[in-house]
């Protein structure tokens, strides 16, 4: 009996669906459970893979500290996706590329004052 193939995908319609059903919820234990069971790991590989992919280099913490940092983002503007307005994955990567990419540009102002 063949072995069932292993999704490599990590940001699924099941977590567009969390992330929806995170926003309408108002229950604090509720959404806490939502985050953690459906939204938690696909937003640590999403900050995960757009460090990599990207390659910013001006930072001065670690790379851990800077998926931190993204994640801490992306949690923060999660109220502001809509459903129907395209998809979820695409919104997150942008907003987190762009928290990235002024992060990065800030630092390398700094990096170069100080040099």
């Amino acid at each position: 009996m063949p072995r069932k193939k292993k999704s490599k995908q990590y940001f699924t319609i099941d977590t567009e669906k969390a992330i929806i059903e995170y926003n309408k919820s108002d229950n604090t234990d509720e959404r806490n459970k939502i985050y953690v069971e459906g939204i938690k790991y696909p937003f640590e590989k999403l900050a995960e893979n757009i460090l990599n992919t990207f390659k910013f280099s001006y930072f001065d913490v670690s790379k851990e500290d800077v998926q931190m940092e993204v994640i801490s983002n992306l949690i923060e503007k999660i109220h502001m996706f809509q459903e129907g307005k395209g998809k979820a994955f695409s919104y997150f990567s942008i907003v987190a590329k762009n928290y990235l990419i002024l992060k990065n540009n800030g630092n390398y102002k700094r990096f170069k004052k100080n040099y």
